[in-house]
C-alpha cells in the first residue's frame, strides 16, 4: 500500500530577529498495520535566515526529530555534502548573488512529540494525528530599508522550498535514493528587522565616535593604572628607606 503525500501546515512565532517556524505534520488517515510510520523532510531555507547547529541540538533533544543533517546544494541542485553554518556573515544580497543553499534534512518520528509540543497543537485536530516540529531560526544582517523591515516568504518558488514524504521505517533503505516530493502548503511571511535608510547618516556619524570613545577610555584607564602602580612602588621604596 502506497502512503499518501505528506500534508503539513506552518505557523510562525511573533516577528523578531530570532523567529521559530512550527511545522504541523498531519498523519495519513489510513496506515497499514505493519507500517512503523515516519516522515522525511528536506527544507531549503532562504539566505536571509539561518540555523544555529548548537541551538538545533538543544531544541531537537527529546522532540519528534530522530536525526538531522545540514547539507549544501548549488543553485543548479548539485549536492555539495555537509556544511558548516557561518553565523556571522550578512545576507548574500549585501555583496553578491547567492550560489549555494543550505538544506536541513529531518527524520521525524511521530511518536516523539513531547507534551510541551502537544500544548501548541491545533485544538481542532486530533493530537494523535498531528506531529509538531519546531525549527529555531536567526535573521541575517540585511540592507537598510525605508520601513526598517523585510518580509521573507517561506516557502517561495525560487529561494526556498519544502520536500518530504511519509515512509514506513522498514522500507527506508529502499527509498533513501528516491527524490522527495515538493510539499505544497500555505506560505508564511517572516518579518525581519533591518536598519532604516533615514538612520544611516546618524549611524555613520556615531559609530566611529563610540569606537574612539571606547579606545580613549581604555587608554586612560591603562595610564591611570600605570601611574598608580608607579606611585605605590615609590611609596614602598620611600618607606623602606626611612626605616
Amino acid at each position: 500500500m502506497t502512503l499518501p503525500p505528506l500534508n503539513l501546515s506552518l505557523s510562525l512565532s511573533p516577528p523578531s530577529f530570532h523567529p521559530t517556524i512550527t511545522f504541523h505534520l498531519y498523519q495519513p488517515p489510513i496506515i497499514p498495520p505493519s507500517c512503523d510510520l515516519a516522515a522525511r523532510l528536506s527544507i531549503k531555507l532562504p539566505d536571509e535566515i539561518f540555523l544555529d547547529p548548537d541551538e538545533l541540538d538543544d531544541k531537537f533533544a527529546g522532540s519528534a526529530i530522530s536525526s538531522y543533517t545540514l547539507t549544501k546544494i548549488t543553485r543548479q541542485g548539485q549536492q555539495k555534502g555537509k556544511t558548516k553554518i557561518d553565523i556571522e556573515r550578512p545576507s548574500f544580497d549585501t555583496f553578491h548573488n547567492q550560489t549555494d543553499y543550505v538544506i536541513l534534512n529531518l527524520n521525524v518520528d511521530p511518536r516523539g512529540t513531547t507534551p510541551q509540543e502537544i500544548e501548541h497543537a491545533n485544538l481542532n485536530e486530533s493530537i494523535n494525528n498531528e506531529t509538531i516540529v519546531e525549527i529555531p531560526l536567526h535573521g541575517r544582517y540585511l540592507r537598510p530599508s525605508v520601513k526598517g523591515e523585510r518580509t521573507i516568504i517561506f516557502p517561495d518558488t525560487q529561494n526556498s522550498e519544502i520536500r518530504g514524504e511519509w515512509i514506513c521505517k522498514a522500507n527506508t533503505d529502499s527509498v533513501t535514493s528516491s527524490p522527495f516530493t515538493i510539499v505544497r502548503t500555505e506560505p508564511i511571511n517572516i518579518i525581519l528587522p533591518t536598519g532604516k535608510h533615514s538612520h544611516q547618516p546618524f549611524v555613520e556619524l556615531m559609530t566611529p565616535l563610540v569606537i574612539w570613545s571606547g579606545w580613549s577610555w581604555i587608554v586612560y584607564k591603562i595610564f591611570r593604572l600605570r601611574n598608580r602602580m608607579k606611585n605605590n612602588v615609590d611609596t614602598n621604596h620611600l618607606e623602606k628607606k626611612n626605616i
